[in-house]
């Protein structure tokens, strides 16, 4: 009998379907994206002196260089970017900081660095170096053979021994919340551009992964409310932010001023019906609805592509939630699951919030619908992102293939020597 006869016959599968059809819906955003860019640009480009089609040709930069940064990262060692994780947080705290100094300003708002041709936002970056520390930190404190559940906190305890706990001692409290620090710090330096939408989305997403991998309960409550009370503290030191708030009960009646945005956005989703009013078609996007191609893009497609359209994007970004969920279950490695469960939360609540916040459910915040909005650095992250996920699942599932198949090799040459000392003779296939 051949040697590798009764050898497993199942062929894993290094592309999970899951991670084929999150793929798929990628491309379809992106698509989207494109042609709804187009389309809310094109007017205003037209009658502002410069090419009819500048904001659509620098997107398309942006996307080529997505697609060439992500088959770089595709093929990257996921080893080297969890190894140097530090460094990722490190050259993204120069970039904040660099913003600081030499940013550009635009609508009051210093988010930007310009680097010759080429504007850089570095908080996009602040999202994804931020879970990639907090992944690489966390890692090594859970046991590596059980898989990361959404309620895995229910589960398994946290490493850390309990009777070694203090819970009344500062230092110790400072402990538990250690991951977050570096997430905190850039979240702070986005705070002051000022960006409170984007510094939130940044520490909320280290913070989930903390929660996930089993944060104490008692830790939980202190976090919940004290980001609670530091965004009604923030809220109350700039009024603007709180008026933000107010207006969600009614924007009707700050129709003129604080409600304006969210007043032409719900006209603008309201107007589309069920079929919409086709591409291209669109009136809000004729100097009625501000930021129209960038925070309220999903407004002009809307009311392009109708009720039905608008619904197909929401469910686009669920299903995106779902499958990156799924893939991330399969993972054995608790660094390659926290990672892909961050990256996923990443893009498809960014997606769900600027649904939420056009049609009026979320305060108007600068937090950009992926792949569907204008912003050359959101759409390269957001990319590279997803080149992330898919490196990070490839490499995850033939490890864990290779080390299942050397630890069947293990046991059938464990079984051959155990024969051979109880035959005394060793088989030869030529002495047959």
């Amino acid at each position: 009998m051949p040697f590798n006869s009764t050898a497993p016959k199942r062929r894993v599968k290094y592309i999970p379907k899951a991670l084929r059809w999150l793929l798929i819906i990628v491309s379809i955003l992106i698509v989207l994206g494109f042609f709804n860019i187009y389309s809310a640009t094109y007017y205003m480009d037209l009658h502002s002196g410069d090419s009819a089609y500048y904001h659509i040709l620098n997107h398309s930069i942006y996307l080529i260089l997505g697609i060439i940064g992500s088959v770089i990262v595709s093929r990257c060692n996921d080893v080297f970017i969890r190894k140097h994780s530090l460094l990722w947080v490190g050259i993204t705290l120069l970039l904040l900081l660099a913003v600081v100094v030499a940013g550009r300003t635009v609508n009051g708002a210093t988010r930007w660095i310009q680097i010759g041709p080429v504007s850089l936002q570095p908080s996009e970056i602040a999202k994804v170096s931020g879970i990639i520390w907090t992944a690489s930190y966390l890692a090594p404190k859970l046991d590596k053979k059980e898989k990361i559940t959404i309620f895995y906190r229910f589960f398994k305890p946290f490493i850390h021994s309990r009777s070694k706990r203090k819970s009344d001692s500062f230092s110790a409290m400072i402990g538990y919340f250690k991951p977050l620090i570096a997430p905190f710090i850039m979240a702070v330096m986005v705070l002051m551009q000022p960006d409170m939408g984007t510094a939130g989305m940044i520490i909320f997403f280290p913070g989930f992964l903390y929660i996930m991998s089993g944060m104490p309960i008692k830790e939980i409550i202190w976090g919940i409310t004290a980001a609670i009370g530091g965004f009604f503290l923030l809220a109350l030191i700039e009024p603007y932010r709180w008026d933000r708030v107010i207006v969600l009960w009614d924007p009707f009646s700050h129709a003129r001023d604080l409600g304006y945005q969210t007043v032409q956005s719900l006209i603008a989703v309201g107007s589309g019906g069920i079929f919409g009013q086709g591409l291209g078609q669109g009136l809000s996007k004729f100097l009625y609805l501000p930021e129209q191609y960038t925070d309220f893009a999903y407004a002009v497609f809307s009311q392009e592509f109708g009720f039905i359209g608008s619904v197909c994007i929401l469910i686009l970004y669920v299903a995106f939630l779902c499958c990156g969920f799924s893939v991330a279950r399969q993972l054995k490695y608790t660094y390659h699951a926290l990672l892909v469960y961050g990256l996923t939360m990443l893009i498809s609540i960014q997606g769900i919030i600027n649904i939420a916040m056009v049609i009026g459910c979320f305060p108007v915040t600068g937090i950009p619908l992926p792949f569907i909005s204008y912003g050359g650095t959101s759409l390269l992250i957001n990319m590279l992102a997803v080149a992330l996920i898919y490196n990070t699942v490839t490499k995850s599932l033939y490890r864990s293939d290779m080390e299942e198949r050397r630890t069947y090799i293990a046991a059938m040459e464990g079984k051959l020597v155990s024969l051979d000392k109880i035959s005394g003779t060793v088989f030869h296939p030529e002495n047959k």
